[in-house]
């Protein structure tokens, strides 16, 4: 797997669909269960498969992602030869680049890597899927790129307007689009697995005739020879593209089953590591079915619910079906139901805040409620 250049690109899915949780960070940099973030799950699955060169390409704000990320030391990253890469944003013409022309402007990387083969994946695809199994798949049919799938029962449209790769038999034929036509879909899971002279090909292609602007589309648009496959995954695999699929996802981690196959099967999830106390549950607290990180102060009741780091919770207060972020404080008589706090929100004293499952009630980074 040392032959294998990993590059890390989230920015399919548009950040205003998260509303105010993307304000201060993007997407991959989002809180996920109790005290990690989004791009640990990707960054600790390409390096639990002893791939340790890794480009990040980072989105606005960039400053969270070097904060959390820095030097990849967390991942064992931190190398002399290899290692993490973060690759600021790039923009043409007052515009984000889209994935080609950002690729195509960092090609000295791929020019320069001794690695012949390139891994591409998008960090927002929850999933630990088996990138060692991918690769030997691809050497073993001499494939020139190996595109991620999962056949998904969709009969109510969890991944309409997601990415469909198009078949004959069983060869890639094309990539469309879900339109819920059809009730089982071939899902492109985000990532690949690609040839690292044909990825330079593809770049210089898709430049020069400007007609494609993902990676995806550029393959199944070059016209000369090349043998493509499929790698049929069968992780668990969950999609987060706004602010209703994060709230989905983080609270299936209230599921047992599923928390245990996100965070230890095969190989662990790693963070950036932080000291905090055990969390100080007082007289009259209560906790049922929650994740509760260290750090927390606990009065309350809290059901069905994920709390981070550093959360005050007083007496009296009632949570469930809701995400408190990092050091929030929620004040004594206050009922939060379905509900999104941000990192260092303070709701005062007998506020009563609603959403409900499908539109969960967000605040701001660091908002008073009064």
């Amino acid at each position: 797997m040392q032959n294998i250049l990993a590059l890390i690109y989230s920015s399919e899915f548009d950040e205003k669909n998260y509303d105010t949780l993307c304000k201060y960070r993007p997407d991959y940099m989002l809180p996920f269960g109790c005290r990690y973030r989004v791009i640990d799950f990707t960054l600790s699955n390409i390096t639990n498969h002893n791939i340790s060169s890794v480009i990040l390409y980072g989105g606005e704000p960039l400053r969270s992602t070097l904060d959390h990320v820095g030097d990849g030391r967390n991942w064992e990253l931190n190398r002399r030869s290899g290692g993490l890469t973060i690759s600021p944003p790039i923009y043409n013409k007052s515009r984000a680049s889209n994935e080609i022309e950002t690729y195509y402007n960092t090609m000295k990387h791929f020019i320069d890597t001794k690695r012949e083969y390139i891994y591409i994946t998008n960090p927002m695809y929850i999933t630990k899927v088996d990138i060692s199994d991918a690769y030997q798949q691809m050497l073993e049919e001499s494939r020139d790129a190996l595109i991620f799938t999962q056949k998904k029962n969709d009969e109510y449209g969890y991944y309409l307007n997601r990415r469909i790769i198009n078949t004959e038999g069983e060869k890639p034929k094309s990539v469309g689009i879900n339109l819920g036509l059809e009730e089982e879909i071939n899902l492109f899971t985000g990532s690949l697995l690609i040839k690292k002279d044909l990825f330079i090909d593809l770049l210089r292609y898709s430049i020069e005739k400007n007609n494609a602007t993902t990676i995806l589309d550029a393959l199944f648009k070059y016209p000369k020879d090349k043998s493509i496959g499929l790698y049929k995954s069968k992780e668990s695999l969950k999609v987060i593209m706004d602010t209703l699929t994060y709230f989905e996802t983080s609270l299936a981690l209230l599921d047992r089953d599923y928390f245990d196959e996100v965070f230890y099967k095969q190989g662990m999830v790693y963070t950036k590591s932080k000291d905090e106390p055990s969390t100080e549950y007082l007289k009259g607290s209560k906790v049922r079915n929650s994740l509760v990180a260290n750090g927390a102060l606990i009065e309350g009741e809290i059901e069905n619910s994920i709390i981070f780091r550093g959360v005050t919770v007083k007496k009296g207060a009632v949570i469930k079906n809701s995400i408190i972020f990092q050091n929030s404080e929620i004040g004594e008589g206050v009922i939060l139901n379905h509900v999104i706090t941000d990192k260092d929100t303070k709701i005062h004293n007998d506020i009563k805040l609603f959403g409900n499952r499908t539109h969960p009630f967000l605040t701001e980074k660091g908002e008073h409620v009064n």
